[in-house]
């Protein structure tokens, strides 16, 4: 029974694996054994995992473990290096292809992956999810009919380790070719104001890199979700987080009654200010807070009229980039049949001036970013959000017309990639 109680507060053993370390220390002991490197702060196990990083139970409401630092850290340090224990082929998640997955997580079993994964103590104690979770049933189910010969137990297996990845893997940056689960970084609680951000290269160990200063005893942080989700509404964000990481965020902006990404500019000329959309919207149309520069409460008109093109723009935005090009075959079409007609000399003649206005305005859009960015994720956070933005813009320029070009190639050449997400980690 001592020995039981041990495991349980330290996390080690085969009692605390059983309830895959989410049992609470009950301070009763300081460590379970002489080589533990564990030791109890303040009621709550904490554990050395390196220079200036511990791992201890997070002050976030539903938060489990959590990183936080034992020294002050700069913006664009190097907090912690860390190799994973297992990475996964990006493909199966990017084309939602159960046979590719199976095929995936059988190149993990013979790698010896699987084993690290699922039998390691750093594999046991990453989060997969309740018991009753969804995507529990559906890994299974995904499992048995794609590797019917598979045993039971082995089956449960692939089962479990598709759990893990779900909630616990970073995508790899040069290329995005492979989803890694990290032992540390894995453990980091999500904020959609992070303190750090994380560095997976598809060969190196990943990095957590402070985005802004980290004082001592702080948690660190990161996003679980893509930079462009975090420029999402409130609402949004937390259901974005609620469908893929089975929890509701409890962060300053999320907790906040007014949402940061829902600002309009003052209606009164030269007034520099904004009103936020307040969180709680009544029936009857948009409900937005005073002015933060001279105090005046927007008018029920100027409100209509936000809401209707906030509206219209998100529907277009939503849709990019093929929204972006709605017009073009049509267009192109009309053009090429009736080379003569004045519509055709107006679509070109916006082509046209549309391709040298892009060539003068690209710092414009580029400034205008880093603004948006900078209200969110702060100052050291944007040089390094702006670079991904600028390297993966939402809408990119369309190509140059030609005579003889197939407009439906056009098109299709335009279409862009979707993104997986950044993080999956809910402890």
């Amino acid at each position: 029974k001592l020995r039981r109680a041990r495991e349980l507060e330290c996390g080690h053993g085969p009692a605390a694996r059983a309830l895959r370390s989410r049992a609470c220390a009950c301070a009763r002991t300081s460590t379970c054994r002489r080589t533990c490197a564990q030791r109890v702060d303040g009621g709550r196990r904490a554990m050395q995992v390196g220079d200036g990083i511990e791992v201890r139970r997070s002050r976030e409401p539903g938060g489990g473990e959590g990183l936080f630092a034992t020294h002050p850290w700069k913006p664009g340090q190097t907090l912690l290096r860390d190799r994973p224990l297992a990475r996964l082929q990006a493909e199966a998640f990017d084309k939602e292809d159960p046979a590719l997955l199976a095929k995936a997580h059988a190149c993990l079993a013979e790698d010896g992956q699987l084993d690290v994964l699922l039998g390691s103590d750093a594999g046991m104690a990453l989060w997969r999810g309740e018991p009753e979770d969804p995507r529990r049933d559906a890994f299974r189910r995904c499992v048995e009919d794609t590797w019917p010969e598979g045993s039971a137990e082995a089956r449960a297996r692939r089962a479990e380790a598709m759990c893990i990845f779900s909630f616990n893997s970073y995508m790899t940056q040069d290329g995005g070719r492979f989803h890694a689960v990290f032992p540390i970084i894995s453990k980091a609680n999500h904020r959609c104001d992070p303190n750090c951000w994380v560095v997976v290269p598809e060969s190196e160990p990943g990095e957590l890199v402070s985005a802004r200063p980290v004082s001592e005893g702080e948690e660190v942080t990161v996003s679980y979700l893509c930079k462009a989700d975090l420029l999402r509404p409130l609402l949004k964000r937390r259901a974005l987080l609620r469908d893929g990481w089975e929890f509701n965020c409890c962060c300053s902006r999320c907790a906040s009654e007014l949402d940061d990404m829902r600002r309009f500019c003052c209606p009164l000329p030269g007034c520099p200010g904004t009103s936020a959309a307040l969180r709680e919207q009544l029936a009857g149309g948009l409900e937005a807070s005073s002015c933060s520069s001279c105090g005046a409460v927007p008018a029920e008109a100027a409100r209509q009229a936000w809401s209707e093109r906030e509206l219209e723009v998100e529907a277009l935005v939503e849709g990019l980039p093929e929204s972006l090009y709605c017009a073009w075959a049509p267009c192109e079409d009309f053009a090429r049949d009736h080379p003569l007609h004045g519509l055709a000399g107006r679509w070109k003649n916006f082509i046209a001036r549309r391709t040298q206005a892009e060539a003068h305005e690209g710092e414009v859009h580029r400034l205008a970013l880093q603004r948006c960015l900078a209200e969110v994720l702060h100052e050291e956070f944007v040089e390094e959000a702006l670079h991904e933005e600028l390297a993966n813009p939402l809408s990119p320029p369309p190509p140059q017309p030609r005579e003889d070009a197939d407009p439906g190639a056009a098109t299709q050449a335009s279409e862009g990639r979707g993104m997986s997400s950044d993080r999956a980690v809910e402890k």
